[in-house]
């Protein structure tokens, strides 16, 4: 890249806004201070790589999101931290997020049941989707593969224990979290 981003005037434009976002999300001001560093840190370490973004607030934005959500995908396993997010989203639960957002996360989050599917093995994901995309009976699958209905619940059964085991169990309180008050704090 000929033109390095002038990070200087980056901090100075996007501080506030990564600050305020970290704070809405978290709820706590050392927190918000060490993620908001680690963006911009974030941003120096790709300052060469950065020439073609058109939209740096959606950018920021971004990177932002992704810190938050990183860490509370770290954060969902202390029991003490994980009751704090669950009484600070009780307390913000009146936010409701935009449709684009909302389309956004759940594209993401398609995408990730989508690689863990193409994890099982066939038979458990054709079960899978003709039970739960199709919306069949264990009986309508039984008739339609040429099985009983007891094989098609146990090829259900371990497929959901599977997706389970490779999705973050906590994946719910995370979307939540980040999808209701994320585009809220960064807009305002």
């Amino acid at each position: 890249m000929d033109n390095p981003i002038d990070i200087q005037s980056m901090f100075i434009a996007y501080r506030d806004k990564c600050y305020g976002f970290f704070i809405k999300l978290l709820g706590d001001r050392e927190l918000a201070k060490d993620l908001t560093q680690d963006v911009f840190v974030r941003l120096i370490q790709k300052q060469n790589e950065l020439s073609n973004v058109e939209n740096w607030n959606n950018y920021i934005y971004l990177m932002c999101r992704n810190k938050a959500y990183d860490h509370l995908k770290k954060a969902s396993h202390d029991k003490k931290y994980k009751e704090y997010l669950y009484y600070y989203w009780d307390q913000t639960s009146n936010i409701i997020p935009p449709k684009a957002e909302k389309k956004m996360e759940a594209d993401h989050y398609r995408e990730i049941l989508e690689q863990s599917l193409n994890q099982l093995p066939d038979q458990q994901r054709l079960i899978f989707n003709l039970s739960k995309k199709e919306g069949l009976s264990h009986q309508k699958i039984a008739e339609q593969l040429n099985l009983s209905p007891i094989t098609v619940r146990n090829h259900l059964h371990r497929a959901m224990k599977q997706l389970r085991s490779t999705t973050n169990p906590d994946i719910d309180l995370v979307l939540i979290l980040i999808s209701l008050i994320a585009p809220m704090v960064w807009a305002g």
